[in-house]
């Protein structure tokens, strides 16, 4: 039998922690890191089978790294505190643990909250490595959208993850003006360079991209509306690495 540990890194997440937790169940032991929570966060964790530590955010990457160097066990399973596992992705989970297995890292499927409705069966699900042995796993490091990075043998297992990621269409506006910033810092921290050109080209290929390709039209009109959303995000990004690199050149 595997023991695994759950991470989750949270901060005023009142309206999806109860869920999320309950979802780890499963897990051997569950971690909380949370970031001084201000609303009801830590008051719903208390009854809740997890051990919960707290310290000032430090960023993505580097929160989710001090929480995974918290656990007891070398396997481990990360959730942000808006996603939670389905019925079936627990039961997979359970059975999981009580095999051999030739992996090191496993990437699950994640389905989205889209404004007022799951995401079509039909739409792209991408898939994270949220499964993984932690002394072969470390984080990326990005400013957003960090990711777990494996130097063991990666395979797949059919868990679906469910994200409250896009809650409303003001939140998602929120989300993307602020995301879109640091990934702008980060491409420019890495050497990254954007021209005129993409700035006029590339909108119109993301949104293709994202309303066809990865099926967002089978989500109706929140569909339509994310793609959109998304496209503007893209678009962000790169203007204001385009302004990063004028900027340089001017000092």
């Amino acid at each position: 039998m595997i023991k695994l540990s759950a991470v989750v890194t949270c901060f005023n997440n009142e309206d999806t922690i109860v869920k999320c937790i309950q979802s780890l169940n499963f897990a051997d032991e569950i971690i909380v890191l949370d970031s001084f929570s201000s609303d009801q966060t830590l008051d719903l964790l208390k009854p809740l089978n997890c051990i919960v530590h707290q310290q000032k955010f430090k960023g993505f990457s580097e929160q989710k790294q001090d929480a995974i160097n918290l656990t007891n066990y070398n396997w481990v399973i990360l959730l942000d505190s808006d996603e939670f596992l389905t019925k079936d992705a627990q039961n997979t989970l359970k059975s999981w643990k009580t095999k051999t297995h030739s992996s090191d890292a496993y990437t699950l499927p994640r389905r989205e909250w889209v404004f007022w409705q799951w995401s079509h069966r039909f739409v792209h699900r991408n898939r994270f490595l949220r499964l993984f042995e932690k002394n072969k796993a470390s984080l990326s490091g990005d400013l957003v959208h960090e990711s777990i990075h494996s130097t063991g043998k990666v395979s797949s297992l059919n868990a679906e993850i469910k994200h409250f990621g896009e809650t409303s269409i003001s939140k998602k506006l929120e989300k993307i003006s602020h995301y879109s910033k640091l990934s702008a810092q980060q491409k420019f921290k890495k050497g990254k360079t954007v021209s005129w050109v993409k700035l006029v080209l590339y909108p119109g290929w993301y949104f293709f991209k994202q309303y066809i390709l990865r099926r967002q039209v089978f989500n109706g009109v929140a569909g339509l509306i994310n793609a959109k959303i998304n496209t503007q995000y893209a678009y962000l990004k790169y203007a204001q690495l385009y302004e990063l690199q004028k900027n340089s050149v001017k000092k």
